[in-house]
């Protein structure tokens, strides 16, 4: 599941296109002969078969375990709850999508596009909010409310739901459309106005295509992760399909109406990843601006400069300031005495836990999905598309369901993986795989193939090639998916509360457990906050910095 906390996919840069090579670049439909596919080999077909079927493992649980019949999804299909769960999910679904792509894409614009002052530090605090678990921002909300506005309830339901979870991930469109804006050619864009349309015209004619599957790649990420987010959602008393199969798996005792639940989540996925395709198209010529390193020429700002800034600043105080503030009153609280002592060894311990689970989540999820992104850049066909696309599945899922698919599997086949950390890091990187084949697949794809041909020519095999042609070119976006997996998993929760080892405790589950679920204080979690959220910011500004790098 994409944590409660977190978060999507193929990457926050997953869908930033390859540059074309110069020929595509100058006769970009002028009838060159495609170049002919090759036949993926089987030193990656193999593996990456194999890591497409372990990604699918979950959702195979769900038909395949013992208990579950179509039946049983009809009679739930034909409850009185399930139709509004299923409203309540789609309405989550559109309205965090959406609003996120509206923060995100103009957010970009304005830095990549405008006259707005200090670009470079509104890069770091509008990627920042990627560090902050969706659950903590939704305590943080509720805290906020408790203390200051206690008669209101506006930040509940669907309405408060959408734009606590809207503010913590706008990122994953902000980032890829801001890099996308960086790496155009101007050039396209200026002709446009030089033929009389005026710069939003142009932009939205001309510039707004390109970007479209960089937008497409954070919504899909979005959209996702909304299908499985339970934390937030939770504390914010808006139900949907994922809290249902929460509650009938842990507090109903219900696992077979639990997981028909989780099969319409997992169609949903699949609805969610044709929707993708369609918003992307068919992939038109891009040109890119390596030939033409100058940047383009700024819309000025004049006299609105101070809204805009105001607007910025607005955005980073409700997704940023709210969460530091409420857990920074808490710490504060203990360090003066009055909310008690701090067991630093317990807070060490899940410190040190977090650290150890990312790191080799995201090494892990880093090597295995090497090899489908190499069959789905240098070797792309069906077979190539279905095993890339079947890493996306397990991301839709709720975290209940792939702790108890990953724990079944344990128990009848891998009984000594059982409640061990590396059963917990692997369904961490089942959960997370999409976000680093999506890097890797920019990098690879930047890495051109005529380089790959021409050492192939020189009599280098193909290991030789890979590990001193292409490796080195698509080293940053390698780093870029690793990342994304490590910050993710270092804010997971459900998956991690069910599968953790016994008597041990991450970041996230030791705030849930301080907390139990509530927040009638929070001064008990707030030093498990404040780790959470400067260990998310580290990450966080890394890939901010790769950004303007680009």
């Amino acid at each position: 599941m994409a944590d409660p906390s977190t978060g999507s996919g193929s990457t926050v840069l997953a869908a930033i296109e390859p540059e074309p090579s110069a020929i595509d670049e100058v006769l970009p439909e002028v009838g060159a002969r495609p170049r002919p596919r090759r036949r993926v080999p089987l030193t990656l077909a193999v593996p990456g078969v194999l890591i497409a079927l372990a990604a699918l493992s979950p959702a195979a649980y769900l038909l395949l375990r013992a208990g579950f019949s179509f039946s049983l999804l009809r009679d739930e299909l034909d409850g009185p709850t399930t139709w509004p769960l299923i409203r309540n999910t789609v309405a989550l679904v559109v309205t965090v999508s959406v609003g996120s792509a509206i923060l995100g894409i103009g957010a970009a614009v304005l830095i990549a596009r405008t006259t707005l002052p200090l670009p470079r530090l509104w890069t770091v605090l509008l990627t920042l909010p990627l560090g902050v678990p969706t659950f903590v921002g939704s305590y943080a909300w509720v805290a906020f409310s408790y203390r200051y506005f206690p008669d209101t309830d506006l930040i509940f339901g669907l309405g408060g739901a959408s734009a606590i979870l809207t503010l913590t991930l706008f990122p994953y469109v902000f980032l890829p459309t801001l890099t996308a804006l960086r790496r155009l050619d101007p050039a396209q864009e200026e002709a446009a106005r030089s033929l009389g349309h005026g710069p939003v015209r142009a932009f939205v004619g001309v510039t707004l295509p390109q970007l479209r599957p960089a937008i497409a790649t954070g919504v899909l990420i979005i959209s996702l992760h909304m299908l499985a987010e339970y934390g937030a959602v939770a504390m914010l008393n808006y139900e949907t399909l994922t809290t249902a199969i929460v509650q009938r798996a842990n507090v109903l005792g219900m696992p077979e109406s639990a997981r028909a639940l989780a099969v319409v989540l997992a169609v949903g996925a699949l609805v969610l990843l044709a929707a993708d395709r369609l918003l992307r198209g068919r992939r038109a010529p891009v040109r890119t601006g390596t030939g033409t390193p100058r940047p383009p020429m700024p819309w000025r700002l004049g006299v609105t400069t101070g809204f805009w800034l105001l607007l910025c600043a607005a955005v980073v105080v409700a997704a940023l300031a709210v969460p530091l503030w409420v857990t920074a009153s808490g710490l504060v609280d203990h360090i003066t005495g009055a909310g008690g002592d701090i067991d630093w060894h317990q807070l060490g311990t899940a410190l040190g836990n977090t650290a150890q689970w990312a790191v080799a989540a995201a090494l892990v999820a880093t090597v295995c999905a090497l090899p489908v992104t190499l069959m789905a850049v240098r070797h792309p066909g069906t077979v190539s598309s279905a095993v890339e696309r079947s890493t996306w599945i397990a991301h839709a899922l709720p975290g209940v369901i792939m702790a108890l698919s990953l724990v079944y599997i344990s128990v009848h086949w891998l009984y000594p993986l059982y409640q061990t950390p590396t059963l917990l890091v692997a369904g961490y990187v089942v959960m997370f795989l999409p976000l680093a084949v999506g890097a890797q697949q920019v990098g690879v794809a930047q890495a051109s193939v005529q380089l790959d041909e021409m050492s192939r020519a020189l009599g280098r095999g193909p290991v030789t090639t890979f590990s001193r042609i292409t490796l080195p070119l698509a080293a940053p976006a390698i780093g870029t998916g690793a990342l994304l997996v490590g910050l993710d998993a270092g804010k997971e929760l459900t998956t991690t509360l069910l599968m953790k080892p016994t008597g041990e405790h991450s970041l996230a589950t030791a705030l849930w457990a301080t907390t139990d679920g509530e927040v009638l204080d929070f001064t008990a979690a707030s030093p498990y906050g404040v780790a959470l959220l400067l260990i998310g910011a580290v990450p966080a500004v890394l890939l901010a910095r790769s950004t303007l790098r680009r």
